[in-house]
């Protein structure tokens, strides 16, 4: 099922999980261009679980490379999207 998700439910899907991991941010305050470190300081355990759940939730098989620059929800969703056209 998780496969055959549009790029807009991929979207939501993220968001929201950042939303329920992270915990004292509001739905209403996140959208794709949401830089998770730079707009609300998200930089340890937080960002680790997050990058966790992306990975379980989506089986996506990136590498370290893949997340070193990646700071925003619209990179995780891309990278996502990505991994899925490349197999992985």
């Amino acid at each position: 099922m998780e496969n055959n998700l549009t790029r807009a439910e991929i979207s939501e899907k993220v968001i929201r999980l950042f939303v329920d991991i992270i915990g004292f941010i509001d739905r209403s305050q996140v959208t794709e261009q949401t830089d998770f470190i730079h707009d609300f300081k998200i930089i340890d355990e937080d960002l680790t679980c997050f990058v966790m759940q992306i990975k379980w939730q989506f089986k996506l098989q990136a590498t370290q490379d893949d997340w070193d620059h990646i700071t925003t929800i619209q990179q995780v969703v891309d990278l996502i999207v990505q991994c899925r056209r490349r197999g992985n």
